[in-house]
């Protein structure tokens, strides 16, 4: 499992933390598994309840204990997440996380917010984006480093897989929060996730996460020099 600490700047980050797996992985190797000093002032928790789910008031709970169990200061909220005109909920609720994010970074004076976005993330957005036809730096997907709305994110967990992450919190007995609707295969993502990358890796290519990840890395750097 490979966590690049080594793109954190070296201020204040918050640690976006929906709950899930990977995110709470992120709050435990940023703080625990890095051997951090400071790290109650150096990190912390953000959480946004979104209220579009029954379950979404107990993840909140969950996250801030969470939060107080590794010594770090929470800050997360309650939102009203209302669509504007051609928005889908996803792009909605993205709208107010972003903003979120962007008020805190103001109020604490962040340097980034780091995300739990790790390799298998990465291989499904190449595939979705394969289906639309994108170009180079749309297939390259997420990046280590990246500003949207002015809110700068570092992705410390691309080189880790889904499967790492959660045998790394099962070795530590740690809970996380599963979110029923990404079982949903009419969504677009969780097809691709639970039907379409399964089936290739049994019939195509066992290693075929890990070769779209350094496929989108070779992307990257070919952008970089060429931009």
């Amino acid at each position: 499992m490979k966590v690049d600490r080594s793109i954190l700047p070296p201020g204040r980050i918050g640690l976006a933390v929906s709950g899930g797996a990977d995110s709470v992985a992120l709050a435990f190797l940023m703080t625990k598994g890095g051997k951090k000093k400071n790290a109650s002032r150096r990190f912390v928790v953000l959480h946004v309840d979104h209220g579009l789910r029954k379950e979404s008031r107990e993840e909140y709970r969950f996250v801030k204990a969470l939060a107080a169990r590794l010594g770090l200061e929470f800050r997360g909220t309650h939102a009203k997440v209302e669509k504007l005109r051609g928005e889908s909920l996803e792009m909605a609720a993205r709208r107010v996380r972003l903003a979120f994010f962007a008020r805190q970074m103001k109020l604490l004076g962040l340097d980034a917010v780091a995300t739990g976005h790790h390799m298998d993330d990465v291989a499904e957005t190449f595939i979705m984006r394969i289906r639309r036809a994108s170009g180079p730096s749309g297939l390259a997907g997420m990046k280590e480093r990246s500003e949207v709305d002015g809110v700068k994110f570092v992705r410390p967990l691309l080189g880790c897989r889904d499967a790492e992450l959660k045998a790394y919190l099962r070795r530590y007995g740690e809970e996380w929060r599963e979110d029923a609707t990404n079982d949903d295969t009419s969504i677009e993502r969780n097809k691709v996730r639970h039907v379409i990358i399964p089936f290739l890796e049994k019939n195509l290519d066992p290693d075929l996460v890990e070769h779209i990840s350094k496929i989108t890395s070779y992307l990257r750097k070919a952008a970089g020099r060429n931009g």
